[in-house]
């Protein structure tokens, strides 16, 4: 596990360690390449130099020799012995060069003396260490030893003059007899040394030009290698490319996890199939059922083993035209080319009972899984992508409606399907909704029956809907918002928006003002901090707040409700219970519910002066509440009699239409209704 530097910073060794590793991988060998190229270079270049320095260094010492001679004879011809000076002055060219030789042929090889033999030899300061440097290391070369032969072979005629320099040098005068002798001699040395030069001078230009040869090659075989190496890395590069290339595109179009398509690939070869020719062809859609159960028990490394079994077992049972994808999470679609519609229900029936029939046993716990199936036949209308994702999702979403681990075959003639694809058409509404803020509030006084009642306002608290200057009522979009969980989002929402008006309300503090909230919020752990941040950025009592629960979300949760509203209470806030007496077995669970009022169904008010069963009812729910402790309130007084009635029994309070009409809930009352078209009841 890598560490990081005081101040959180990863050390740099460490923070690119594979880059650079890749970069290295890649340019090493135009690296060595180009250092190969430049050492050649460079020694082609000191080679280059030594032979040009050796070269003339030969011509130096054939031009010493030459002139020694030279001088020689013109002296036994002349008899001036300002040619003698001069033929001691040439014998140093190849005597310094005999000094030299014989210096680097000693073991070890005295280098000083070289130099200085060379530097006697009237080579130039700067040529003789190339001189040294070829013949030290280079003489081993057949053709530098051939050269060398010449050298000492010519060298050894050549000192035969020494000799007759000195006999000069011994006599002041030479007779004729003694010059004719010399010339001789001079004549023989000559014809010897001559020859021996020239072999000298041809083989060390031979050797030379062979030399230039060899690194000229050796310099083309460089360039060629280089462009091969060139080639070759430019295509490992290339084919390095097209599999980063293609492992690119195979990721971007397919599932890390399984391998198969993902929903783009799903999506574009849905798309490509409905824009060719109009063939019979099908779409699923696969959801797992008791995936979460799996996922939750097992932990996720159990769900994704789970999904790779399913992947294979589906891809394993399907035909070969057919694309299988994962959508996301537990779901899996299916592009079905060419299917015929008995054909689409084969398969996904068949695919229904592999899945129901996978055995995954994962820590030594086995589950079982099942999946619900939606088929769209896309021969019998023109669809567009969306039109038939969405069939699919619809069908899918039917399958797990009628119970689970089943196939749905999508029709526009199904009436539960009609429903469901109205309901779903809501989700998109209300969520457009509360992005809009198109919620209205409006609210319903509730009224004091008994003399010695409250005597704050007290009003519930209503939701609408405003859709081109409509206001739907709760009953066109409450049971879709229900159904697709929508439910928590709308209570925050008129919590929220509701706070803020009974914080600008004159005598809010003394009041009661009621909020209705679903099955879900009482589930929702989240609602409470909510809430508790909600009342304390309004500054609203929670006295204030009486949250009204239906009878029937408040038994169905009944520990969660419970433990819900004590938390609530121990906040300040009340409770109502809304609703009560369409399930009389809940009169059980009264004692139980920690709330102040319960709110008798309207359907028993309003008719209980026509009905005794319904006078009885709501004469009998009074009567147990109050030995409970509760409050009452009477829904649906729609006129003067039912209020004189509820006074007869003893109700505590009473809302409907003959009392109050709900108006918009605002910082002031109105008193006045909503200037806009109303669409449904209170």
């Amino acid at each position: 596990m890598l560490r990081c530097e005081p101040g959180g910073t990863v050390p740099a060794m460490t923070r690119y360690p594979r880059s650079t590793l890749r970069l290295i991988s890649v340019a090493w060998p135009f690296v060595l390449i180009v250092l190969l190229q430049t050492a050649l270079a460079t020694f082609s270049l000191q080679v280059s130099t030594s032979l040009r320095a050796f070269v003339t260094g030969e011509s130096l010492w054939s031009k010493g020799q030459h002139d020694a001679l030279y001088y020689l004879n013109r002296y036994a011809d002349t008899g001036n012995r300002s040619f003698v000076d001069r033929y001691r002055q040439a014998m140093l060219v190849p005597l310094g060069d005999r000094a030299a030789r014989l210096a680097l042929e000693a073991d070890p090889p005295d280098i000083q003396a070289a130099y200085q033999g060379f530097l006697e030899g009237g080579n130039h300061p700067d040529d003789i260490p190339n001189v040294i440097w070829l013949f030290r290391y280079f003489r081993w070369l057949p053709v530098m030893e051939a050269c060398l032969r010449d050298w000492r072979t010519a060298e050894g005629v050549l000192l035969q003059l020494l000799p007759i320099g000195e006999a000069i040098d011994a006599s002041r005068h030479i007779s004729e007899i003694d010059r004719r002798d010399i010339t001789r001699q001079l004549d023989e040395i000559n014809a010897l040394v001559t020859p021996l030069t020239k072999r000298f001078s041809d083989r060390l230009g031979a050797g030379t030009r062979q030399v230039q040869d060899v690194l000229l090659a050796a310099n083309v075989a460089m360039a060629l290698l280089f462009i091969v190496l060139t080639v070759w890395r430019l295509d490992s590069f290339l084919t390095h490319r097209r599999k980063i290339e293609e492992q690119l595109s195979f990721s971007a179009n397919h599932d890390d996890l399984t391998g198969l398509a993902n929903r783009r690939l799903f999506e574009d070869e849905l798309e490509r199939m409905l824009a060719g020719p109009k063939t019979r062809h099908a779409l699923m859609f696969i959801d797992l059922d008791q995936f979460k159960a799996v996922n939750d028990n097992g932990g996720h490394a159990a769900g994704d083993e789970l999904l790779r079994r399913v992947s294979r077992d589906l891809a394993n049972a399907i035909r070969g035209t057919d694309l299988l994808a994962r959508l996301g999470g537990d779901e899996f679609g299916i592009v079905l080319p060419n299917c015929a519609p008995e054909d689409a229900l084969r398969i996904a029936m068949r695919l229904r009972e592999i899945t129901e029939a996978i055995d995954f046993v994962w820590n030594g716990h086995r589950y079982s899984i099942s999946a619900s199936i939606g088929v769209v036949h896309l021969a019998g209308r023109s669809y567009t992508l969306q039109e038939a994702l969405r069939a699919a999702d619809i069908a899918c979403y039917m399958a797990k409606e009628k119970g689970r681990n089943r196939v749905h075959v999508y029709e526009t003639t199904d009436v539960a399907q009609t429903q469901f694809t109205a309901n779903l058409n809501w989700v998109q509404r209300l969520h457009r909704a509360l992005e809009e803020d198109r919620f209205r509030l409006f609210s319903q006084a509730i009224a004091t029956v008994r003399q010695d009642g409250e005597t704050g306002e007290h009003r519930e608290i209503l939701l609408r809907l405003e859709e081109d200057g409509t206001l739907l009522s709760p009953g066109a979009f409450i049971p879709a918002a229900e159904r697709f969980g929508l439910m928590p989002a709308l209570d925050r929402w008129v919590v929220r928006h509701a706070l803020e008006i009974i914080s600008r309300r004159k005598g809010a503090a003394a009041g009661t003002y009621s909020i209705n909230l679903s099955g879900l919020t009482l589930k929702d752990e989240t609602f409470l901090p909510f809430l508790r941040e909600a009342l304390r950025h309004s500054r609203v009592p929670a006295g204030a707040l009486c949250f009204e629960i239906t009878e029937t979300s408040a038994i169905e949760n009944l520990d969660e409700a419970i433990a819900f509203m004590n938390a609530m209470r121990a906040m300040g806030c009340r409770f109502a219970l809304d609703d009560f007496g369409v399930g009389m077995s809940s009169l059980t669970y009264l004692k139980r519910l920690p709330v102040d009022y319960v709110k008798i169904d309207g359907s028993f008010v309003r008719d209980m002066l026509t009905d005794k069963a319904d006078w009885m009812t709501v004469e009998m729910i009074n009567q147990i509440s109050h030995l409970a402790g509760r409050r009452t309130i009477a829904e649906f007084v729609e006129n003067a009699e039912i209020l004189a009635a509820l006074q007869t029994i003893g109700v505590d309070y009473a809302q409907g239409y003959f009392l109050s009409r709900p108006e918009p809930f605002l910082p002031e009352t109105t008193g006045l209704a909503a200037p806009l078209r109303r669409v449904g009841a209170a």
